[in-house]
């Protein structure tokens, strides 16, 4: 082998390394914000009441249904350990949308098709679901909690429109601390 091919050889590796540890960094930070917006989620569901009569029975759990991959479900389940209203916390991939409303106590849309987020917020609608979409990806605009990144630091907005008739009571509390409350453009 020539000095000149163990030089290219050395840098074709050099860049593959560098590809590589691009990738994990922005796997990193990607687990990152995932963890950050559960984190958020879970501290916006304490101020959330739920109707009387939701957990009676065998639901003695607060239901959190995830649509993600696997880092996703994760992050929740980091934060699962921490009860809110006295009530442990189960973490599970979300069901088929006709089965959420009854699966389901808080519904996180992570990942997905834009058109399919109509049919998860659709089969929740008047049900009381705390549903948390991203701004501008899946489930943002119909989404009673909407969350957006802006310069590494995670906002959230309500939709008062989206949580009417769920019967779910939001805190003035978390109002004021919303970037807006409106509307589904958080107006």
């Amino acid at each position: 082998m020539t000095i000149k091919s163990t030089i290219a050889s050395l840098g074709r590796a050099a860049l593959v390394a560098s590809v590589f540890v691009g990738a994990l960094a922005v796997a990193d930070d990607r687990a990152g914000e995932i963890s950050v917006k559960a984190a958020i989620a879970h501290k916006i569901a304490k101020f959330v009441t739920w109707p009387d009569g939701r957990f009676e029975g065998d639901n003695r759990f607060l239901r959190i249904c995830v649509l993600g991959d696997q880092v996703t479900v994760d992050a929740f389940n980091v934060v699962a350990n921490r009860p809110i209203h006295g009530r442990d916390l189960r973490v599970t991939l979300a069901p088929d949308p006709l089965l959420v409303a009854a699966s389901c106590d808080v519904l996180y849309l992570g990942e997905g098709d834009e058109r399919e987020s109509v049919d998860w917020l659709a089969s929740v609608a008047g049900q009381p679901v705390l549903t948390f979409g991203e701004s501008g990806r899946y489930g943002g605009e119909g989404s009673i909690v909407r969350m957006t990144v802006r310069r590494n630091r995670v906002s959230f907005s309500i939709n008062l429109e989206a949580n009417e008739n769920t019967g779910l009571r939001i805190s003035a509390q978390l109002l004021q601390l919303a970037a807006s409350v409106g509307g589904p453009g958080g107006v």
